[in-house]
């Protein structure tokens, strides 16, 4: 980005052809400057981004780098809040935009994003006749039993999304898989739930520290 590249031309490009018309680099100056409301030169973005500047570098600043493009060291932080948000959007498993093609890739996926909590998280995938996975929700944080789970919280948030299956994800902080009794009891009241609303509970997926268990590979749910 050379020093013709005034913010208002930016702006306009993003208003004109949207955000997704912007390169990293007009893209990281306009968040700077706009979003964050710094006031962050030219000079100073050049002077750690390059031409084939990559947003995904953010997460490997030094320090120096930091202090580089921000003169005031007060507001550093704004910028390491930044990049964090890009990492978790990084992270974001990839089965939230597309399709749940087995319930072994999906669990390999949900040990990589919960496999290592000491809070025990209850979520539901709510997906369409193809299993395209429409929206996702956390349901519960703490200790999971069957009493602090209603099925009508899961059903509704299915509803929402006029969802034809949905699929139940908690991990097991221990890291220990295997199913407890509040386990088999929620999944069964779901199921029940499901089989009266004609929306199929597909699967419930415990996630361990290092594996998972699946109800529909164990044909827990027959």
């Amino acid at each position: 980005m050379n020093e013709t590249t005034s913010l208002p031309k930016i702006l306009h490009k993003a208003k004109t052809f949207s955000p997704a018309a912007l390169t990293d680099q007009e893209l990281l100056y306009l968040t700077l400057n706009k979003i964050l409301n710094l006031s962050i030169s030219l000079q100073q973005l050049n002077e750690i981004c390059d031409q084939e500047f990559d947003l995904r570098q953010l997460k490997y600043f030094s320090e120096h780098e930091w202090k580089l493009l921000f003169k005031d060291q007060t507001v550093t932080w704004k910028g390491k809040v930044l990049c964090e948000l890009a990492s978790r959007i990084e992270k974001r498993p990839k089965f939230t935009l597309g399709r749940v093609t087995s319930s072994q890739c999906l669990g390999q996926q949900l040990i990589e994003e919960l496999g290592m909590l000491q809070q025990e998280v209850l979520l539901v995938l709510v997906l369409d006749t193809k299993n395209q996975v429409l929206g996702r929700k956390v349901i519960f944080r703490g200790t999971l039993d069957g009493a602090t789970v209603h099925p009508r919280e899961i059903f509704n948030f299915a509803l929402r999304y006029s969802a034809a299956r949905l699929i139940i994800v908690h991990n097991h902080p221990s890291g220990d898989p295997t199913p407890s009794t509040n386990d088999l009891n929620l999944t069964n009241r779901l199921k029940k739930c499901g089989d009266l609303m004609g929306i199929q509970l597909l699967d419930h997926l415990i996630v361990g520290s290092l594996t998972y268990l699946s109800f529909q590979e164990e044909r827990l749910l027959d």
